[in-house]
């Protein structure tokens, strides 16, 4: 799915407010809803909850919230942060070795001094958010083309976000919603110093493997906690998630506030016919193969399988979720369904002949967008991205050194996005942290690549020539891989040192390929950003405007990956022949292990074994709700009508896949860890008394 910035069309202040367009009526149903902090649906809350949250009940939950890469909250004043243990992952991985394997055993600093610092780790607040669509459409000139026009826009965005960090010290980020009738200025406080506290074993995390991965009834301890320090102190803040011991009831009114990633509610259907026929199909192939290398590579031994089981972890999970949403777009009823309101929409615009002269097209439009796409899916997908850069974490490194080189000696507008002065401390953070690289499996990932690139162009298409430099797969792979020195930590630093003036001359190989292939890269990403992307943004901000004047203004946008506030009930739900209940208790975590023999993805954990005996087995372990989410939820507190937290999103279930497009709640469920469950494991299975004692603490 393509990224969108931008858009073009004026419109006036009226329809700034936030707009659904391909709905029939503009009233959410049921639990629906992803919204934004400043446009919360106080009606709708009123009349299925009769419940108006306040100002300061708003407030507080936005600025105990936390963004580390996907979702987290703030559950002391002492910087403790919780968030999933799957969210947490990629860090764990990084403090692991294969004498210390903390995926595998998990971790617990018993005191502050022996919290790890996690290298290149950042969090950051929304502290607060204000309407700039005045300054960003007061940048397009009359008679822009949709790509003159997104260019133009994105200027300005550039500098409204560079003057946010001069003016306030806060980093800045503009975000466009509605395909572009709106842009709001988020300003975040960032904390650049984070510490792992704890993580269980990822089995205990992870228990039933991918066989139950979104599914319910599960049984997972999907849980770890983190911390923000502050000049070398732990944090002090004043805005925390204080817990409910007593979790939450069947029925109970629940809220989410987390980092929603993307929903493709507001595409036309032939947007949806080309993901559903094109990029979901050849994305789903790769990372079934990718899988199949990774499984491989993992088979050489211990240590490689420590170092692939992450990557394999994100894999599968990819590889399901897209599987689940694929099939919500090969569903007939669906798809009709989502003609039926486009279909509405159209003819109510076409009776309209003032709406038809300014939003008349935009399908049309849409739709031939999506044809170019079509007719440039090899070149979308082979020359759009580094040569390994998916899976290969050193080209990736090089392609960002060498344009970090270029870009900074630009005037700061006409920089690409991750290189303007606001993003380059955390650019460059990443790149300068210590982090572990494994060779034998960047080789592996890059001859892939190569061969990928043969198999889609040819051997004498003039890009896969510059590539390979008249080299097989399989040596040019080894070769970069063995002679570069990228993975050094040292090197690395001082190629970046006066603004990366040596990388522009570095005879490395592994940034000589990114050389070679950057021109290419940049010609691909220019013509997506002209060809679809400005088009799109442009009938998007149409089909809304067109939307807000037949169905009114009270809707939410698509998530961004930007902070939302979502609600609904705790509610178990019909299923074939049976009813899933609202709540799993630890009672089944034990049967399900025992009825597989307490074998393979159904291993209870050395802990779990050792500690059943101490556990009330009827604790609630994990619980389900209907509230709206999606991929980047994860991490997300879950809140009661007080604000105290109950429960920690960590999935959602396989019906709740097709919600990316049109949410419906019969089946679709949040699923989450309960409070008591997390409780109980850290007193009884973990000795984690300090912990549970600073979170009961911190809720008095």
């Amino acid at each position: 799915m393509f990224h969108l910035r931008g858009r073009h069309l004026a419109v006036p202040a009226l329809f700034l407010v936030v707009i659904v367009c391909l709905l029939p009526s503009l009233s959410p149903r049921a639990d629906e809803g992803m919204w934004t902090y400043d446009h919360v649906p106080y009606q709708l809350l009123k009349e299925r909850y009769s419940f108006a949250p306040t100002q300061e009940w708003l407030d507080h939950l936005r600025l105990s919230s936390v963004n580390v890469y996907a979702s987290a909250s703030f559950v002391a004043p002492d910087g403790l942060i919780l968030t999933n243990h799957h969210v947490a992952l990629g860090f764990v991985q990084r403090l692991s070795t294969p004498e210390h394997n903390y995926v595998r055993d998990g971790f617990y600093a018993k005191s502050r001094a022996e919290e790890l610092p996690i290298p290149g780790a950042t969090i950051r607040v929304l502290t607060s958010i204000e309407d700039v669509t005045g300054k960003v459409e007061s940048a397009v000139k009359a008679g822009a083309t949709a790509a003159q026009a997104a260019e133009q826009r994105q200027k300005v965005m550039t500098t409204i976000e560079a003057d946010c960090l001069k003016s306030t010290g806060l980093e800045g980020e503009v975000v466009t919603f509605f395909g572009g009738a709106k842009y709001a200025l988020y300003r975040y406080k960032r904390y650049r110093d984070v510490r792992l506290v704890f993580v269980p074993e990822l089995q205990a995390a992870f228990f039933g493997g991918d066989y139950d991965n979104f599914t319910f009834p599960r049984h997972d301890l999907d849980m770890a906690f983190l911390r923000a320090y502050e000049n070398g102190q732990p944090a002090r803040v004043a805005d925390y998630l204080k817990i409910n011991p007593g979790g939450a009831k069947d029925g109970d009114l629940v809220f989410v506030s987390g980092h929603p990633g993307q929903t493709d509610r507001q595409l036309t259907l032939s947007a949806l016919e080309y993901m559903r026929d094109v990029s979901f199909p050849d994305r789903l192939a790769r990372t079934r193969h990718v899988i199949q290398l990774m499984n491989a590579y993992g088979a050489r031994g211990p240590e490689q399988a420590r170092r692939a089981r992450t990557n394999l972890y994100f894999l599968e999970n990819s590889r399901k979720a897209r599987e689940g949403e694929l099939r919500g777009l090969q569903d007939p009823g669906l798809m009709a369904r989502k003609a039926a309101q486009e279909k509405a929409l159209r003819e109510a615009v076409e009776g309209d002949p003032d709406l038809s002269k300014r939003c008349g097209g935009a399908w049309d439009e849409m739709k031939a967008a999506y044809a170019w796409a079509r007719s440039h899916e090899k070149e979308i997908a082979d020359e759009s991205e580094m040569p390994g850069g998916g899976y290969g974490r050193l080209s990736s490194s090089a392609l960002v050194m060498l344009r970090y080189a270029a870009e900074v000696r630009k005037p700061d507008a006409e920089r690409l996005s991750g290189f303007h002065d606001a993003e380059l401390t955390d650019t460059l953070r990443r790149i300068e942290s210590p982090q572990p690289y494994y060779k034998d499996l960047e080789e592996i990932m890059l001859a892939d690549a190569f061969q990928v690139l043969v198999k889609d162009l040819g051997p004498d298409d003039p890009y896969v020539k510059t590539i390979l430099q008249r080299r097989s797969p399989e040596d040019l792979a080894k070769e970069v891989v063995a002679g570069t020195k990228l993975d050094n930590l040292a090197f690395r630093q001082d190629l970046l040192k006066e603004k990366g003036k040596a990388i522009l001359t570095s005879k490395d190989p592994l940034i000589e390929l990114a050389r070679r292939a950057d021109p290419t890269l940049r010609a691909a990403e220019k013509a997506v950003r002209d060809n679809l992307d400005a088009v799109q943004e442009e009938a998007l901000t149409q089909i809304a405007m067109a939307g807000f004047a037949v169905h009114g203004q009270d809707a939410y946008p698509d998530a961004t990956g930007t902070l939302r506030l979502a609600f609904g009930k705790v509610a178990g739900y019909p299923f074939a022949t049976t009813l899933v209940p609202p709540f799993t208790s630890f009672y089944g975590l034990y049967d399900r292990a025992y009825s597989f023999d307490n074998q393979g993805d159904f291993k209870l954990t050395p802990s779990e074994e050792k500690g059943r005996d101490k556990l009330d087995l009827s604790t609630p372990l994990n619980l389900i709700c209907t509230a709206d989410i999606t991929g980047g939820n994860s991490g997300s507190p879950l809140v009661d009508r007080e604000g105290r937290l109950v429960g920690l999103v960590f999935d959602g279930n396989m019906q709740s896949h097709p919600n990316a497009y049109v949410y419906d709640e019969t089946e679709a469920r949040c699923v989450a860890v309960d409070i008591r469950g997390i409780l109980e494991a850290l007193r009884k299975l973990y000795d984690a008394d300090p912990l549970v004692e600073e979170l009961l603490t911190a809720a008095k």
